[in-house]
């Protein structure tokens, strides 16, 4: 692969324990490694910040009052080192492969 920038994958998670890790861990295994893992936790209520942390220095953690989901995403945006960032929702998965099928199809331009 000739194009092989790093890519910022940013969780916003807002009380979300019952799904974070498994979305933490499906960044996690991706087969594209030229990433980061950004979650913003917005405020949760729950023990969301310590399920993140527990992960040490495999993720950057950000934490911000609750302001919805938007302004979670903003603060990954801000902070990230990426030359491209994918959003990841913390209730959801990604397939291993997905940053690598997507930088291949840039790959490809």
């Amino acid at each position: 692969m000739s194009f092989y920038p790093l890519v910022s994958i940013i969780i916003p998670v807002y009380n979300g324990s019952n799904y974070i890790k498994e979305a933490i861990d499906s960044a996690l295994n991706q087969t594209y490694k030229n990433i980061e893992i950004i979650v913003v936790n917005d405020g949760s209520t729950d023990n969301t910040e310590a399920m993140v942390k527990s992960y040490g220095d495999k993720i950057r953690y950000f934490a911000k009052e609750n302001g919805g989901v938007a302004t979670a995403l903003n603060v990954g945006i801000k902070n990230m080192r990426g030359n491209f960032f994918s959003w990841l929702s913390h209730d959801d998965l990604y397939t291993p492969e997905k940053i690598e099928k997507q930088i291949s199809f840039l790959n490809t331009l």
